[in-house]
């Protein structure tokens, strides 16, 4: 029976580690991952949070990048189209590949990455926490769990619950508030539009996945 994973990894040579330490306030959610025509390997993210100044500095200068367009750009937020430098990066993602395992989400922040990833089976995470070992990637196991676990089966990010919970905790959601964004930025130490952003997504998965089913469709 096929398991997901959600685990933090952290390494020098994974991709945007220099410029996610760079810019700690900055927060980049994978979109997609993919190759191109040529065979490269490439990157959709969101980033949103910090400088974008500092943050295309840094991508200019980061050694896994080998060049970046970006490809929509918002108010407090850009879609980026990343080239990797294969030679510069570790293989995760082809280990993915061989252990038949199939990225669902992920954020990287702080020189940290966040992955929620479907294995097969038990033994191909145990095989990726092997391999991880062996290239001296920080592994850190957050939750494990089977597909139809109804806990588990709002598809949040870790971000996206840590801001729920703390609105909830704070009683942003009560009528009358009595908390502010302000209030939840100095809790979760980022910006106003970073919280609003995070629980504007974690609401709309909440009702795809719950209102509207599994699949964001009315049953």
């Amino acid at each position: 029976m096929s398991v997901i994973a959600e685990f933090t990894i952290r390494a020098p040579d994974l991709v945007l580690t220099e410029t996610l330490e760079a810019v700690p306030e900055m927060t980049v959610e994978l979109e997609q991952q993919m190759a191109s025509t040529a065979g490269s390997a490439l990157l959709i993210v969101w980033a949103t949070g910090g400088s974008f100044d500092t943050f295309d500095d840094s991508l200019h200068a980061d050694p896994t990048i080998e060049s970046y367009s970006i490809v929509e750009e918002m108010d407090v937020r850009k879609l980026y189209r990343l080239r990797l430098e294969r030679e510069s990066i570790l293989p995760v993602y082809p280990t993915y590949q061989e252990l038949g395992a199939v990225p669902m989400a992920g954020h990287g922040a702080s020189g940290t990455w966040t992955r929620r990833v479907r294995f097969p089976e038990r033994s191909a995470l145990i095989e990726f926490q092997q391999f991880c070992r062996r290239e001296h990637v920080d592994f850190s196991l957050k939750r494990l769990y089977t597909p139809g676990d109804n806990e588990t089966a709002f598809h949040l990010t870790e971000p996206q619950r840590e801001a729920l919970v703390a609105a909830y905790e704070s009683g942003y959601f009560e009528v009358p508030r009595d908390a502010t964004l302000t209030n939840l930025s100095s809790t979760l130490d980022i910006s106003k539009q970073s919280v609003s952003e995070r629980l504007r997504r974690a609401q709309s998965r909440l009702v795809e996945n719950t209102v509207l089913g599994e699949k964001g469709k009315p049953r």
